[in-house]
């Protein structure tokens, strides 16, 4: 980046005879800099890019008045795309537009955009571009000496090809070139075909010399191939997405008030790129309709390549973050009509924040369930889906989703997280719309025992009125000592009364009680006052940060207090944080299902199943089981009862889960689960402890 000093002169006057003389400015001229970045592009003149580009350039000169100037160049063909990336962090260009896959070397997580199928249109792709995800993507430029300005469209990809596509048989032994990307590699792999890595300006030629037999691109880039006799099958399959951005030398060089200036003028010029790229894929698929004959791939070759490609998402989840791919799930979905066509079953859980792994494993329930129901034909002639938003463990977010939800009318059940306070505050609310809450994972007794009449929350999970008894019998086994350490909110409120009540039957008082916040930042002097107050055994009830803070604080002690703790410090990582107190501490955890050491035939075929869609290898891979359990129960309780009722309407569906008779679950076979006003179908019989070993829970009945 050039730039020249360009010194104000300061005219100073003389005023006043009699008194001090004093100095003012008259039409100062402030110190200016002038500054000139350089913007690389690889696109000819007149593209959308170098019309984005030149209205960027013309936006910062008008808002800094001339001071910064934007100069176009064309990158060199003799350069690689990743040495263009590596000018920009040597800070030897300024600004580059790039394609968001040849960044995937130096940020994985940039190849969620690459994830087939994952926009249905051009408003999902820009409701993405514009979230908090993808400012997470940008911001993760940070870390590679690059700065992240803003996602341009690109345009949905097609498929190139020398031969007909008719079926996914057509995909198998065929050589596709594709851009620097594991999964892209993965999405062509998943329909039988090989890749080979090309530059784009080498495509034309690799078809020439019959190096490959296809491509993906969008109808741009197939406007300007100049190769004849080639098919061209409509799929919408995948979506370019462009980076904007640009040397973090350069950019902090800018005074702060020309910062901002650039910051508006990428704004404002991402917004007509967007209109720029709709209008110039309009027009190239005109022309390309007229050089050559344009296919709609059938519904049936469209589901077959959705469906045996469908894993790629789950199998790179915890490379991208799960927390991001559910932001970049939700803010794609068109949430006004979602799969207008299907019947909907909706997740209101922590998606995205400290027990997110607790909504994912409800999420791979139900996944796992639906894929049987719907293999089976669904429900009332209709696919059954699945959409997701996140709470984040709070309240009003919570609320905000059921609203959502409750304006959905093929919506036939919500799924319910981990969080107990959440799932309190949405009670009057989903009992106002009639809506079905099922409840797989939180315990307090009042989410069920809500006063409702009718009741429409059914729950397959802990109850927090037997899950006291459980905890304390539990407890006893150590000692008659018992300590309470229990978070301040409707969750721990309601294990206090149930364990308060469970032990003035039996007339022992608590050696000592302690409350704590969620979100406390130091629980250790109370972890001491329950140690000094002679607790041999503390019954835990929180989260997992508050429990791994609480780990730690025991750890100090020489001979740390046995912990039985419920099942709320399970959904998340938490094992991974604590694994050094874990050496230290003897940790029982409330459970109610383990794959480890389960043989029964539904167990072991669901694992199988896990297994293959979210490559995991075996039963300690598979986290939270209990969560997952409960959700592929209820969700196949909830299609039974919607069977019965014939009817999407909730109203009949709540009737019909009343009357379910039996069931034979992967938890348990159920007999009459919600019958005669009970709405919990899990009794303390169903309750097991267990520990963690290498990081994993382990049923404590399998060590008999």
């Amino acid at each position: 980046m050039k730039h020249t000093l360009l010194f104000g002169v300061f005219v100073m006057l003389l005023i006043g005879c009699d008194r001090q003389p004093d100095s003012q400015v008259v039409n100062p001229e402030q110190d200016a800099e002038s500054f000139v970045l350089k913007l690389a592009l690889a696109n000819a003149t007149g593209s959308t890019e170098h019309k984005a580009a030149k209205f960027f350039a013309s936006s910062l000169e008008s808002a800094t008045q001339g001071n910064v100037t934007v100069e176009l160049v064309s990158t060199s063909s003799r350069l690689s795309e990743r040495e263009v990336i590596a000018q920009v962090q040597q800070n030897k260009l300024d600004i580059i537009i790039t394609p968001a896959s040849k960044l995937s070397h130096l940020v994985p997580e940039m190849q969620i955009l690459d994830i087939p199928f994952l926009f249905e249109d051009n408003a999902a792709v820009q409701r993405a571009y514009e979230s908090s995800a993808a400012r997470t993507l940008l911001s993760a430029l940070d870390e590679q000496d690059l700065k992240g300005l803003a996602f341009w469209k690109g345009g949905f990809k097609q498929l190139i090809t020398t031969a007909p596509l008719s079926s996914l048989s057509d995909f198998k032994n065929r050589r596709f070139r594709i851009m620097e990307s594991l999964v892209l590699r993965e999405q062509f792999e998943h329909w039988g075909s090989t890749t080979v890595p090309i530059a784009s300006n080498h495509v034309a030629d690799a078809f020439a010399k019959k190096a490959i037999d296809g491509a993906e691109g969008t109808f741009v880039n197939i406007a300007k191939l100049g190769v004849d006799n080639l098919q061209i099958t409509k799929t919408n399959h995948g979506y370019l997405s462009l980076v904007m951005m640009m040397s973090p030398s350069s950019f902090d060089s800018l005074p702060s008030i020309y910062q901002d200036a650039l910051l508006e003028a990428v704004k404002a010029t991402t917004q007509h790129q967007y209109s720029l790229a709709d209008q110039e894929g309009e027009n190239a698929y005109s022309a390309v309709n007229r050089k050559w004959t344009i296919t709609q791939a059938s519904p049936h070759l469209i589901g077959k390549m959705k469906d045996v490609s469908k894993t790629i998402l789950e199998r790179n989840r915890m490379i991208f973050g799960t927390a991001l791919v559910e932001q970049v799930l939700q803010t794609s979905q068109n949430w006004k009509a979602p799969h207008p066509d299907a019947l909907l079953v909706a997740l209101d859980a922590d998606l995205t924040n400290l027990s997110a792994l607790s909504g994912l494993a409800i999420r791979r329930g139900i996944e796992l369930a639906l894929d049987e129901i719907n293999a089976q034909g669904g429900l009332l002639g209709k696919e059954v889906k699945l959409v997701a938003r996140d709470n984040s463990m709070v309240p009003s977010r919570g609320i905000d989703n059921i609203k959502t939800f409750a304006k959905l009318p093929n919506l036939i059940a919500v799924f319910s997280g981990i969080s107990s306070p959440v799932a309190l505050a949405e009670l009057d609310l989903l009992h106002q719309h009639d809506m079905l809450m099922l409840v797989p994972w939180a315990a307090a007794t009042p989410i069920v025992d809500n006063g409702h009449d009718p009741n429409f929350v059914f729950r397959v999970s802990v109850r927090d009125e037997y899950a006291a008894e459980f905890l304390l019998d539990g407890a006893l086994d150590v000692s008659p000592n018992i300590g309470l350490m229990l978070v301040n909110n409707g969750w721990g409120r309601s294990n206090y009364e149930g364990l308060t009540n469970a032990m003035a039957e039996r007339d022992l008082p608590p050696a000592h009680l302690e409350w704590f916040d969620w979100g406390e930042k130091d629980i250790s002097s109370k972890t001491t006052r329950l140690i000094e107050r002679g607790a041999e055994v503390i019954i835990y009830v929180g989260n997992p940060v508050e429990g791994q803070k609480f780990l730690a604080a025991l750890a100090t002690h020489p001979t740390p207090p046995v912990v039985i703790s419920h099942w709320g410090i399970t959904g998340s990582e938490f094992a991974q944080q604590a694994a050094r107190e874990l050496e230290r501490i003897d940790l029982r955890v409330l459970q109610t299902f383990s794959f480890i050491d389960n043989d029964s035939p539904i167990a072991t075929s669901l694992a199988k199943r896990y297994h293959q869609q979210y490559n995991t290898l075996s039963a300690t891979d598979i986290f939270a089981p209990s969560g997952t359990a409960h959700a592929y129960d209820l969700m196949h309780l909830l299609a039974q009862a919607t069977r019965k009722a014939g009817s999407s309407d909730m109203t009949k569906i709540r009737q019909e889960m009343k009357k379910l008779d039996q069931h034979k679950g992967v938890m348990k076979r159920y007999q009459s689960p919600f019958l005669s006003g009970q709405q919990d179908a899990l009794t303390p019989e169903d309750y097991i402890f267990s520990f963690y070993k290498n990081g994993m829970l382990h049923p404590i009945r399998s060590t008999n």
